[in-house]
């Protein structure tokens, strides 16, 4: 049994002790079995398995001191205390360990005081008490030391009475012969290697074990730089997930106090509801995670049908499963099953666990939700044939802040605590919670709690009022063309209420076009090219810094102003998002008329740099009408083209479109953008104001100059003269 211990086989160890044991109690020998008891207790200790430990280690505790054993009391003694600290009671691990050092006639094996001295230490440590903690540490290192000094005492007399024993036998081998006294020097020279090799393993050993303590330590920093890193991550999504339904409220309340004679509609009311009731649940989620840390948080049990409080928690879902074409199956046992549960607390890990599964499942999958009851125990099961989870993030998504994608562009919002706290809520209920998933093929979640059903006469519960919203049937409209002539506002946001709420503040003044991620953000900027571009920060597919940068760098677009939207109110995310080429950011919760003042603003900043290029004036420099330098070496471009060309006069749109390798959509609306003229219009221009030069120095007649600057027909050149300058060329030079 020994022998297996000492070598970890702790299965064999039993085997073997459970053996021995039976033998020494049909010898009726009871310090044998008491020894036998205490060494059962100590391999149940390394099993971690704390209650059969203990009453191995009570029943060895009689057998000592039935025979009066002391040193076995205190090897019981010290093995109890083993097992307090195992169960977590520190306080007894403390009173037990007290109790063996006051014995201390029974208590000669220096060995044992260490080892209790440093487990005092290690508990007062768990409790808090570091005054006391570091009184025993140093006290057990003292006797460490004393008995290392010991051993060394114990080696280097021994050593000496060899080294005295072996020079007496070489004494009389040198008086027998020669011979023996050589074999002699020949043994001494091999117990030195001997010696030398013990001593270089025992440096090895220290070596290693001083090594291994960095390793530790190195890793213990890593995991404490992972959970800084998660906690930053849930600052900034609670952050967002705070902002947005804060810009949600603040907005038509703010509305109301400007214009207080117009009424909120009933739309804006639900849509304030839906935000509040968003951010009270936030706010609980985090208040219940704060108690579960204080201890403080208590099952509130009522009788009732756990079964009807089932069926009421997942109904609240078939209206978006019905919105989002989900397959969303329920199986509850039919009748009904009393027993008394903390009826909150349940409704939150059902909701938390159904959330997850709709929220990661795209539209037209499955979620499934069964219920089962056997062997006093609820079972409960949800499932989803949405994203699935990485088999490397799995063992994690429990953990309080962590989140499987914590990036920008990651398809759904949260803050990281939903299934940190449905876990502790199961713990609470004595009952476990596991997960299993399959990339691509969804995620399913088991939770047990045991559950005793209550067999005596039931009282009915009282009926709840439940408010069931009937949807107001909205009679079918053909959406009408905008028509106005006004700036085109794209506005690219992934949350339906922000997205609601600005579109009805921005079409009042503009044409609004909407897209609900950044990926179809960008294809609708390329394809539209509006005035104006309105983008969130965190968005699916893509996000706003991305989206920025491809406009940016693209050149059909970059000329398009972008005020970005954000819940991250940090300096270093507003620097971020101006260096991607935003032309302004806005932090939530915003005020609506800032947005359409900015909004103004830059539509109007882009209008006057039109104007002044289409002035009258010969020469403008692109860098004067071009906030971009990609905008700017475009346009000087276009007008190198032009001075190269423009004589010509079979130079037409279509050679400008192949030269600048443009479609002639993208050519019209780029230029259109900067210059407020259409390729036709500039290149016309472009040649009047050539020919206004010629003119101004009478370089020639008109004729000539007409000619000279591709005109071929001269009373259309008199005509498009007269409309861009108010007279005629022959006229202009007076």
């Amino acid at each position: 049994s020994g022998a297996y211990t000492d070598n970890k086989q702790y299965e064999m160890a039993l085997q073997y002790a459970e053996r021995a044991l039976k033998l020494k109690k049909e010898l009726q020998d009871d310090l044998g079995a008491g020894r036998v008891l205490n060494n059962i207790g100590t391999i149940y200790n390394e099993l971690e398995l704390f209650d059969k430990a203990e009453g191995h280690f009570k029943e060895a505790q009689i057998m000592a001191l039935k025979v009066g054993d002391q040193k076995l009391i205190s090897l019981v003694g010290t093995g109890l205390m083993f097992t307090a600290y195992g169960k977590r009671d520190f306080r007894k691990s403390i009173a037990l360990a007290n109790e063996v050092l006051s014995s201390s006639d029974s208590l000669a094996d220096l060995d044992i005081k260490v080892t209790i001295y440093q487990r005092l230490s290690m508990a007062h440590g768990k409790l808090g008490d570091y005054k006391e903690a570091y009184e025993y540490a140093r006290i057990g290192q003292a006797m460490a030391d004393s008995l290392y000094n010991e051993k060394i005492v114990g080696i280097t007399n021994n050593l000496d009475a060899k080294y005295q024993n072996e020079q007496k036998t070489k004494e009389i081998a040198l008086l027998a012969s020669e011979k023996e006294l050589q074999t002699l020097q020949l043994n001494q020279r091999e117990k030195e290697r001997n010696t030398i090799i013990i001593f270089a393993l025992l440096a090895s050993l220290l070596a290693i074990l001083l090594y291994n303590q960095y390793r530790l330590k190195q890793k213990s920093n890593k995991e404490l730089q992972k959970l800084d890193q998660a906690k930053s991550n849930f600052f900034a999504n609670i952050s967002h997930e705070f902002r947005t339904p804060l810009t949600l409220i603040k907005g038509p309340i703010e509305y109301i106090e400007q214009n207080p004679e117009e009424r909120l509609n009933r739309s804006h009311i639900k849509m304030i509801r839906r935000n509040t009731n968003r951010v009270l649940a936030l706010v609980n989620q985090l208040l219940d995670l704060s108690k579960i840390d204080q201890d403080s948080l208590q099952l509130k049990t009522t009788e009732g049908d756990i079964y009807k409080c089932l069926r009421a928690a997942t109904s609240s879902f078939n209206s978006l499963a019905a919105q989002r074409h989900i397959d969303f199956k329920v199986d509850i046992p039919v009748g009904d099953l009393w027993i008394a549960f903390d009826r909150d607390k349940l409704e939150k890990i059902v909701y938390n666990l159904l959330s997850n599964a709709f929220k990661f499942s795209d539209d037209g999958e499955m979620v499934s939700f069964k219920a089962s009851y056997g062997d006093q125990e609820l079972q409960i099961e949800v499932s989803d044939s949405g994203q699935g989870i990485p088999e490397e993030n799995l063992p994690f998504i429990f953990d309080r802040f962590y989140q499987v994608d914590s990036s920008s562009t990651k398809e759904q919002g949260g803050s990281g605590i939903g299934l940190a706290l449905s876990r502790d809520l199961v713990e609470l209920m004595d009952g476990t919670i596991t997960a299993s998933s399959e990339l691509g093929k969804g995620s399913f979640f088991t939770v047990h709690l045991p559950i005793e059903e209550i067999k005596t006469t039931r009282q009915k519960e009282p009926k709840q009022l439940v408010n069931k919203e009937t949807p107001t049937a909205q009679p079918f409209v053909i959406e009408k063309t905008d028509r106005r002539n006004v700036p085109v506002v794209l506005l690219v946001e992934d949350n339906e209420d922000m997205r609601i709420f600005l579109n009805e503040h921005l079409t009042k003044h503009y044409r609004v076009l909407t897209a609900i991620n950044g990926l179809e953000g960008l294809k609708k900027a390329t394809a539209r090219i509006p005035d104006l571009i309105i983008t969130d920060l965190m968005m699916p597919k893509l996000d706003g810094i991305e989206l920025c940068t491809k406009l940016k760098s693209e050149i059909t677009t970059s000329h398009i102003p972008v005020i970005m939207l954000t819940a991250k109110a940090g300096l270093e995310n507003k620097i971020e998002g101006l260096e991607t080429g935003a032309d302004d950011y806005l932090t939530k919760p915003f005020d609506a008329r800032e947005l359409l003042v900015r909004t103004s603003n830059l539509i109007e900043q882009r209008r006057k740099l039109r104007e002044r290029f289409a002035s009258t004036d010969a020469k403008v420099h692109p860098r004067k009408v071009t906030v971009t330098s990609l905008d700017q070496k475009f346009l000087e471009q276009v007008l190198e083209l032009l001075e190269n060309q423009y004589a010509k006069s079979d130079f037409g749109v279509s050679d400008m479109q192949n030269a600048l390798a443009m479609s002639k959509s993208q050519l019209h609306r780029k230029l259109k953008a900067l210059t407020d003229e259409s390729p036709g219009e500039l290149l016309r221009n472009f040649r009047l104001k050539r020919a206004a030069q010629l003119l101004a120095q009478e370089a020639d007649t008109v004729t000539q100059i007409a000619y000279s600057v591709g005109f071929n027909d001269l009373s259309y050149f008199t005509k498009c003269f007269k409309g861009l300058y108010g007279v005629v060329p022959s006229a202009y030079g007076n």
